[in-house]
């Protein structure tokens, strides 16, 4: 009888952290993308990414004020390779996860938990920079120069349009 709870107990602890694993929509963090199989990609291309080290060299003090968004499709070409870089810059600088939320978008660029709604999301990845509250600045779909000098002008307030910006 004991050895059948234990084995219930330990089916039901793994039925729960495969579904931690599984999510295709919604809100996720950092261990989700090096341990889903839905971002199966995501460790080879943390891994393979040089950060541009002369340019993260400079001061990115300001980026402790901000709170950054990303909103990504795991099958999403452009996601599968900015991501990876996005988290590998920014845990070199040591930046706090819990000032960090990684929003899972389906191919609508839409979660069933309606995250993405009043964000105006046309494309993924949007990574979303925001200090109180409210949105500073984004990079869409791919940065302007490298996501490092992109950032850099982000967090201090240097001109920077994304990619796709129009007046």
């Amino acid at each position: 009888m004991k050895k059948s709870i234990f084995l219930i107990s330990l089916f039901l602890l793994g039925c729960s952290l495969n579904e931690k694993y599984t999510n295709s929509e919604g809100v996720v963090d950092i261990d989700y993308l090096f341990n889903s199989p839905n971002t199966e990609w995501f460790k080879n291309n943390y891994d393979s990414y040089k950060i541009d080290t002369n340019t993260l060299n400079n001061d990115y003090s300001n980026i402790y004020e901000y709170e950054i968004e990303i909103y990504m499709n795991t099958r999403c070409h452009d996601s599968e390779r900015e991501v990876p870089r996005m988290i590998k810059i920014l845990n070199q600088l040591n930046f706090s996860e819990e000032n960090l939320k990684i929003i899972l978008l389906n191919s609508e660029k839409k979660s069933s938990d309606g995250y993405e709604k009043g964000k105006n999301i046309t494309n993924t990845p949007t990574i979303i920079f925001s200090k109180n509250s409210i949105e500073k600045n984004r990079i869409v779909e791919f940065p302007y120069e490298n996501l490092e000098k992109d950032i850099l002008k982000i967090i201090n307030n240097v001109e920077y349009k994304h990619v796709y910006y129009s007046e």
